[in-house]
């Protein structure tokens, strides 16, 4: 009699077709993964550029009400004064845009350097409105000062961290863009040597200073220069420049910090800022003007290519732009040679046809 043989039918996988299924599905990950990073990184470029035009349109809208200037200066206390009332992140703020919630995710930097000045900084003098408003009473007859004046008034370092986040992180008063240097100084105040002017005595000279310059930056400005507006840059994405001194809210110490504005005219030879003996005349091939129109370019390193070396980028006429960084040096190089600021080359990648780097709006050079 025989005995019936029953055949075994397959219900699970051998360790062999396991290991195949599992490679051919690491294999599809690592496929995939590339295109999942360029569609994310995308996403935040997008973002990016969306906040931009917004930060456009509130500057725009500042320029309604406020004798036609784009902003009132910079974020930055050192420089501008009360961050909270001064500067283009103040202009925002107090007109409702949370503008510390609208970061570029894509950039390290979560704070902007003007944070460390905030911690450390021991303001003194009356060059700069550091204080801002006078306190005021409220109808309960308390007193309300502001973060700036409490700040002033508090030892530098961790005894301010309470008033810096209850007062100026916790209210959206932060940034990781950049203002250029033509938005919050508009040009340089420059005198008959063509050295820079001091426009208030005793405050000094500097080209990032309100004291040596014109600005900040109008729409008459704009509109009156033989420079088209889609060439003149507003904000941009920043590039880092620093660390974090004490950690703020949620950014650990440490962190890395974002440039608050550009930094100006450079001479193109030396990266410096040109000084003239007194009584340099103005004209002919020795005078002062050819140094400052051709002999200058815009500092940009204040800008960064956050977004896979690309560089986002706001104009005047509240178009948004990549500019990339085509040599991976994470600068972005309107013309300047290799080893000056920086630069590991001289390849051009902010063409000035595209980006204005002149000195000057209006005192250009002619071809």
């Amino acid at each position: 009699m025989f005995r019936s043989q029953r055949r075994r039918s397959p219900t699970a996988f051998t360790l062999v077709e396991m290991l195949v299924v599992v490679s051919i599905i690491g294999l599809l990950v690592a496929l995939l993964m590339p295109a999942i990073n360029t569609a994310r990184e995308a996403a935040r470029s997008a973002a990016c550029q969306n906040n931009l035009r917004q930060f456009g349109v509130g500057l725009m809208v500042h320029a309604e009400h406020h004798n036609d200037r784009l902003c009132t200066g910079a974020f930055d206390w050192k420089r501008d004064g009360c961050v909270t009332e001064i500067g283009w992140v103040a202009d925002l703020v107090n007109n409702g845009m949370v503008v510390g919630e609208m970061l570029c995710s894509s950039n390290p930097a979560e704070v902007s350097e003007t944070y460390n000045d905030l911690i450390n900084f021991a303001p003194a003098g009356s060059c700069v409105d550091y204080l801002g408003s006078n306190p005021s009473t409220a109808l309960d007859g308390t007193m309300v000062v502001n973060a700036c004046r409490e700040l002033a008034a508090t030892t530098p370092g961790s005894a301010r961290l309470s008033i810096i986040e209850e007062k100026i992180y916790n209210k959206h008063y932060n940034t990781n863009y950049a203002a250029s240097w033509f938005l919050v100084r508009g040009g340089a105040s420059i005198d008959g040597s063509g050295n820079l002017r001091e426009l208030v005595s005793g405050c000094g000279v500097d080209i990032r200073s309100r004291n040596s310059t014109t600005g900040p930056l109008s729409r008459t400005d704009v509109d009156t220069s033989p420079v088209s507006a889609s060439v003149i840059p507003l904000l941009g994405d920043a590039a880092i420049s620093g660390s974090l001194a004490l950690s703020v809210g949620s950014v650990d110490a440490g962190t890395v910090t974002a440039f608050p504005f550009t930094s100006g005219p450079k001479k193109v030879s030396d990266f410096t800022v040109p000084v003239f003996s007194v009584g340099t005349p103005k004209a002919g091939a020795a005078g002062w003007w050819a140094v400052w129109a051709k002999g200058t370019l815009q500092d940009y390193t204040g800008f960064g290519p956050v977004h896979k070396q690309n560089c986002n980028i706001l104009f005047a006429d509240g178009s948004v732009r990549r500019i990339p960084d085509d040599n991976g040096d994470n600068l972005l190089n309107n013309g300047f040679p290799a080893g000056v600021g920086g630069y590991l080359s001289d390849e051009i990648e902010m063409q000035p046809d595209l980006v204005e780097s002149n000195y000057s709006l209006t005192d250009l050079p002619r071809n």
